[in-house]
């Protein structure tokens, strides 16, 4: 055996990213909710929101995240074994997304597969998973793909609905952490049994005690950083960037002013230190909106794609939440080389690609979700250019993909879902591509 490895030996080696390919301005929902819009943009932070179509899923985010990550850079699907989905918007109670993923992705039979759920912490939980694995070395040289995909639903005319958003990060993780590279200190964790936020298993969309969430988070936030501090010996300033997880942007705001408020005993100059170490990872957040699991990772993507930002070589500080709950906080480098992730995390380009729809069609979308799941069929039109599922007679999800058969393929908007023998599993690798 080799030398024993630390956890500064491992991380995140590529990082990609895919939403929706529609968004709503909230301007245009607080105009139609008979709200000012400046308390949804300034209030809450939020611009636009992603928002699925009806052929679109967390699944099929997940895939198109995946797919574009082994494109982006180059990487051999059969060198994963692991995939790890972290999600709270899982589509079945037992099948986890993972398997589909496996499938449609094309990765290797010997490769262990599972989703994790703890709110919006199941990403970063899927991550610390995948990093134990890695160190272990019992499959040296083999990779985990860890995905943090999710889909924000609030009631229509709730306090959460300009939050709403969807996104999923695929994140390679193994011992040459190009990306970014997790530092060697003691976990910093905190957890406890809150009902601040949460899902009933009968109800499409979640429930929140909003004022009692945001004090639960920041207490977890104390707790982390004074757990982090007291093992690491480092402060605040030993931090170039933090990013925090954003239900909505200015939750950031919120988290950062507590975080330097404890730090320096409530100094002065906490607005320079927000605009110089926080506001460049957030511009992300405020295009996408909350993304459950996927939202820090989101942020990170948006610091690596900054424009007006050189994060190579920067330590940064994670904070990552989930109600119920369980928080983390965790320091790493980003790596030296921009080269390696600069323009290559398909950030930019997959927001540019968006169209952007009226409140109109968003409530239309909402509808055809709810009808799709109403009778457990899944049921949708098969646009010939998409990726859309529909269902069998036999309750399946099943998607649909370039290996499929012309029965499948020549479908049109409104042709009946094909009997279930037609809609077999795929037996090679799959790229799916994004539909209108």
């Amino acid at each position: 055996m080799g030398p024993a490895r630390t956890v500064a030996d491992v991380g995140i080696e590529a990082l990609a990213v895919h939403v929706p390919r529609h968004y709503l301005d909230v301007g245009d929902l607080a105009r139609a909710n008979g709200v000012d819009p400046g308390k949804y943009c300034f209030g809450l932070g939020c611009r636009r929101m992603a928002v699925l179509a009806p052929d679109e899923d967390p699944v099929v985010l997940a895939v198109r995240a995946a797919t574009a990550l082994f494109e982006r850079y180059d990487i051999d699907p059969a060198s994963v074994g692991m995939v790890v989905v972290g999600t709270e918007s899982g589509v079945d109670a037992a099948k986890p997304i993972a398997t589909y993923v496996h499938r449609m992705a094309g990765l290797p039979r010997d490769c262990r597969t599972f989703d994790v759920q703890h709110a919006c912490y199941g990403g970063t939980a899927g991550l610390r998973m995948a990093t134990g694995w890695v160190l272990g070395g019992l499959r040296p040289g083999r990779k985990a793909l860890v995905i943090a995909t999710d889909v924000a639903r609030y009631e229509i005319g709730s306090p959460g609905e300009p939050t709403q958003g969807a996104a999923a990060v695929a994140m390679l993780v193994g011992d040459e952490p190009r990306v970014l590279r997790l530092e060697p200190y003691a976990e910093a964790v905190h957890t406890e049994e809150v009902m601040d936020f949460w899902r009933p298993t009968y109800r499409a969309t979640a429930l929140a005690d909003g004022h009692h969430s945001i004090e639960c988070y920041l207490r977890a936030l104390e707790g982390c950083w004074s757990g982090f501090t007291a093992e690491s010996g480092l402060g605040l300033g030993a931090f170039d960037y933090l990013l925090y997880h954003s239900p909505f942007p200015k939750m950031a705001f919120k988290a950062h002013k507590r975080l330097y408020e404890v730090a320096t005993n409530g100094g002065a100059g906490f607005d320079p230190d927000y605009e110089r170490r926080v506001l460049p990872t957030l511009w992300s957040n405020t295009e996408v909106g909350n993304a459950y699991s996927a939202s820090l990772y989101v942020s990170l993507a948006g610091l690596l794609e900054h424009s007006e930002v050189d994060a190579a070589g920067k330590r940064v500080g994670l904070f990552s939440y989930g109600s119920g709950c369980c928080a983390e906080f965790i320091a790493a480098r980003v790596g030296d080389d921009a080269s390696a992730w600069r323009g290559r995390t398909g950030l930019r380009q997959v927001l540019a690609a968006r169209r952007e729809i009226t409140h109109e069609s968003y409530l239309r979308f909402r509808q055809a979700h709810e009808e799709l799941a109403r009778d457990g069929s899944f049921r949708t039109p098969l646009a010939p250019e998409g990726v859309a599922f529909c269902g069998t007679w036999n309750h399946q999800r099943v998607y649909r993909d370039a290996t499929w058969p012309a029965a499948v393929t020549s479908a049109r908007p409104g042709d009946a879902c094909p009997p279930s023998d037609v809609l077999r599993p795929a037996s090679r690798p799959v790229r799916v591509q994004a539909g209108e």
